[in-house]
């Protein structure tokens, strides 16, 4: 199987204990965004148990290898945006970057979110 980009929801998951329909992978890419959103979780939590909960998240989070944003995958997202746009089909922002990180780099999307269902072009590994 190819390495799949673990999708912000996979460590949020796993961190608060949540089941997951199958094993996750044992190696897995990181978009630079879903490091960043889990960097506002820690910054955003509500007292130092939490956050130091999410910081161990994070921690996990930038063991695994990560992929940036370039300018393969803001032309990729870009595309994207219209493309959901003229379908009348909304998806949140960072979804839509991690989306097209995987398209551009031509890797599966591990998720537990639904929000990457029926993206052109994407592979979705459900978790």
């Amino acid at each position: 199987m190819t390495v799949p980009l673990a999708d912000t929801s996979l460590f949020i998951a796993i961190e608060q204990g949540r089941p997951l329909r199958a094993a996750p992978p044992k190696r897995a890419l990181v978009s630079t965004i879903t490091v960043g959103e889990l960097r506002l979780g820690v910054l955003a939590a509500p007292d130092a148990t939490v956050a130091a909960r999410r910081l161990r998240t994070l921690e996990k989070a930038l063991e695994a290898e990560p992929v940036p944003v370039d300018a393969v995958v803001a032309e990729v997202w870009a595309a994207l945006r219209a493309g959901l746009r003229e379908r009348e089909r909304w998806m949140p922002i960072n979804d839509s970057w991690i989306a097209a990180t995987a398209i551009a780099h031509g890797i599966p999307v591990a998720t537990q979110d639904d929000d990457y269902d029926d993206v052109p072009g994407l592979e979705v590994v459900k978790l």
